[in-house]
């Protein structure tokens, strides 16, 4: 009997010890949203500490200034986040601002990232070895992928032939297709159109012309709509 009464106190207090970590847990959890707030999942990552080293112009996308965008992280979708991409680096940085008002910028964990997208544009992890960055802008999906690396490149400033320190290139970008598992670089349209067979060729040549399309300016929107159309065709 009283073998019984222990082995009942003893599952009692498992229990309460159980409900107490997961309080505690539940607790830490909220305190911490409180002090930083941000969620943990999205804090998912480090501080970020800017480059001492006096460097001319900026590593990241488009412009030194965040852009608002939705991140998704392990499934979970975080409206409107002030981001910054580091292009040097390949790095998601957030714009936090924390319980104090205090303004901070955390690196976010990479490998959980889902996707980061706007209206405008969507990035998300890079799973083919052919390209080089750690994140692609997305420009289509389906029977054919289309995607964008983009990237800078750090370069040896001079004055009068003279070495003087670093600085950061423009905005590059290298446009890719795939195609049944292949990657295929394209950067006019000849190398666009050897992706494709003769019967598709034709087609797309005539989509060309009656769209007077020149591949180096064209914008996003409108690759969108050209891989639409050679989806659209493939054989």
């Amino acid at each position: 009997m009283q073998k019984n009464i222990l082995v009942v106190f003893l599952i009692i207090f498992l229990i309460v010890k159980g409900y107490g970590q997961s309080m505690s847990t539940d607790s830490l959890r909220a305190d911490y949203d409180k002090l930083y707030g941000l969620d943990v999942l999205l804090n998912n990552g480090k501080k970020y500490f800017p480059d001492k080293n006096p460097i001319v112009g900026h590593a990241f996308w488009k412009s030194k200034d965040p852009f608002l965008a939705d991140v998704t992280i392990s499934g979970r979708t975080f409206k409107n986040q002030s981001i910054k991409y580091n292009l040097d680096k390949q790095e998601f940085l957030l714009i936090y601002t924390n319980f104090n008002g205090q303004q901070g910028q955390i690196i976010l964990n990479t490998s959980v990232i889902d996707s980061v997208n706007s209206r405008s544009f969507c990035f998300v992890p890079n799973i083919h070895p052919e390209i080089k960055q750690q994140f692609v802008q997305l420009i289509y999906q389906g029977r054919l992928s289309c995607y964008i690396g983009w990237y800078k490149e750090l370069k040896i400033s001079s004055i009068n032939g003279v070495k003087s320190g670093y600085e950061f290139s423009d905005d590059f970008h290298k446009n890719y297709l795939v195609y049944k598992g292949t990657v295929y670089r394209f950067s006019n349209k000849s190398s666009f159109l050897r992706i494709f067979n003769k019967t598709e060729r034709s087609s797309i040549r005539k989509y060309f012309s009656a769209n007077r399309i020149i591949l180096r300016s064209l914008d996003d929107i409108n690759l969108k709509k050209l891989i639409d159309y050679c989806d659209e065709i493939l054989i």
